[in-house]
């Protein structure tokens, strides 16, 4: 296993020139190489300096195009410090790590996928790629209620610990970011475009609140590439394939929400859908995944539930053993939560009125309780167990 490569961070480019490896990697990475060229690659060379240099390239010619031959030909002749300039100064200044398939960081979901890609650019909290994660996604020109709707769902899932997944763009994208910001949850933004150019532009203080506040933006492209339409359906693809599964928040037919979505099934992720009316024409391709077998789901807690089997083995439970009394280890707030309850089940709605709590904190707290054992969801809301 390789250490994960942190390029460049304190190295003087009038001085020490850096470790050549860096520099190598950086080269690899603006090749402008598919997924699958990618991977292949750095599977097969995982030591950069015998791949970049000591590769006879007449043997990828059915492998790599002419272009991409002639480039790499190029690049092995010139002053790479001096080329790449102006890549050495935006990571000196960005808190930005790449990351490549041998890494001990990289994500170990990912590469069960057969698009997986050879590397990653993660600017901010590599730690988060390997957290429960669940992807949101919808339409760019979500309704009012749409971007409502996302950011509700984004704060009470990440306050319940899920790191919201979604792609920085316009709508319901950018209103999930929001959500999870707004209650100091986490989220990852996966772009469209090289970390160095965001993409949308409206959302590059977006971008900087996510990493400032402990989230992270993923790039599978150049560091300067600008975004192209032909780049997006392979980040949606990361976008689900980082998660446990994709929540469809408001999605119209043909949308790029709907590829995410069963890019995901065949990822074998979960699909959620929200319902909709079905006047709402930003919500038809929703309607439609739900007659393809999505889940239905009327509230966050519905996803938590259904994500649980997954999640439980982050929840420390009490041990048989213990001779305490069993609620003993719970904090405060959660046995405050707990004596709510007596033999009746409680909707959310109530125990949020009763204890002048926010939904989203209540939320996150029904999800432990319920992990941990003490209570169940039923349909007239949830109930003490034992």
């Amino acid at each position: 296993m390789h250490r994960p490569s942190r390029i460049f961070a304190d190295n003087d480019l009038n001085g020490q020139q850096g470790q050549l490896a860096d520099w190598l990697w950086l080269a690899l990475t603006e090749l402008h190489l598919s997924f699958t060229q990618s991977r292949k690659l750095v599977q097969q060379w995982p030591h950069i300096e015998e791949l970049f240099y000591n590769i006879d390239l007449n043997q990828l010619r059915h492998f790599l195009s002419r272009q991409q031959l002639e480039r790499w030909q190029r690049l092995r002749k010139i002053d790479l410090p001096t080329h790449f300039r102006q890549h050495y100064r935006w990571l000196q200044t960005h808190q930005t790590h790449l990351l490549t398939w041998h890494d001990v960081c990289f994500p170990k979901q990912l590469k069960l996928l057969h698009d997986c890609p050879g590397w990653l650019w993660v600017q901010g909290n590599i730690d988060l790629l390997a957290d429960p994660a669940i992807a949101m996604v919808g339409g760019r020109r979500a309704s009012p209620s749409g971007l409502a709707l996302a950011k509700e769902y984004a704060q009470a899932l990440a306050s319940a610990g899920l790191t919201v997944v979604s792609g920085l763009a316009i709508g319901v994208d950018g209103a999930s970011h929001a959500g999870a910001l707004a209650v100091g949850g986490d989220t990852i933004a996966v772009l469209g475009s090289g970390l160095a150019k965001i993409y949308p532009a409206r959302h590059q203080q977006l971008a900087k609140d996510i990493v400032t506040s402990g989230g992270a933006l993923v790039s599978p492209w150049p560091l300067f590439l600008p975004a192209m339409p032909h780049q997006f359906p392979a980040r949606n693809s990361i976008v689900s394939g980082l998660s446990l599964g994709v929540l469809v928040v408001e999605a119209a037919p043909k949308s790029g929400s709907l590829i995410t979505a069963k890019t995901a099934l065949e990822q074998g992720r979960e699909v959620f859908a929200l319902p909709a009316s079905t006047h709402n024409r930003q919500a038809q391709g929703s309607l439609g995944l739900l007659r393809e077998g999505a889940c239905l789901v009327y509230t966050p807690q519905q996803i938590i539930a259904e994500l649980a089997p997954m999640l439980s083995e982050s929840i420390t439970r009490p041990a048989a053993t213990e001779q305490c009394s069993p609620t003993q280890h719970l904090s405060a707030q959660l046995q405050q939560l707990l004596n709510q309850f007596g033999s009746d089940p409680l909707p959310i709605d109530i125990i949020c009125q009763q204890l002048a709590l926010p939904y989203a904190e209540v939320a996150a707290q029904l999800m432990e309780l319920t992990l941990l054992g003490y209570l169940a969801e039923g349909p007239q809301g949830y109930e003490r167990i034992g």
